[in-house]
């Protein structure tokens, strides 16, 4: 069963174009001061300017947080629950919410995760954080995890 795919906006719609043209995770940096942000927005807030890239980062991070759902609104992840959202915090900076395939037992405060992006539609993207391991790369095919979008 397919899930519900989000039509974003504005800049945020910005961010999910620069992902899919980028085939990886984009942040958005200043061009003044050189800053990452997440979420976008249109001023930095540390040097208020008003310039701003979307560049690819190192795809590497760690769990910071996360919560777990044991049922789910949308029918298409309902199938997979228990399941959880964490809150990662880029080796960039920046923090960022991802799905994750990995069994809620699993995760550790602090674990090291490869984050990704899919593309679900020409305008959204999924962001996705599974655990680092030495023979998988960061780039790695979401579509391979059995996400409900297939």
């Amino acid at each position: 069963m397919r899930t519900y795919v989000p039509t974003p906006e504005w800049i945020v719609l910005d961010w999910h174009h620069a992902c899919i043209a980028a085939e990886l995770l984009c942040i958005q940096r200043c061009t003044g001061c050189g800053r990452w942000r997440h979420p976008p927005r249109r001023f930095c807030p540390a040097c208020q300017s008003d310039e701003a890239t979307f560049e690819p980062v190192t795809g590497s991070g760690s769990v910071l947080s996360f919560a777990v759902s044991h049922r789910s609104l949308d029918p298409g992840w309902q199938a997979h629950a228990p399941y959880a959202t964490l809150l990662v915090e880029l080796d960039e900076g920046p923090r960022l919410l991802a799905a994750t395939t990995t069994p809620p037992g699993e995760i550790r405060i602090g674990q090291r995760l490869a984050v990704a992006t899919e593309a679900l539609s020409e305008n959204f993207v999924l962001v996705w954080a599974d655990p680092a391991s030495h023979d998988e790369p960061t780039s790695m095919a979401p579509r391979a995890r059995g996400n409900p979008h297939d």
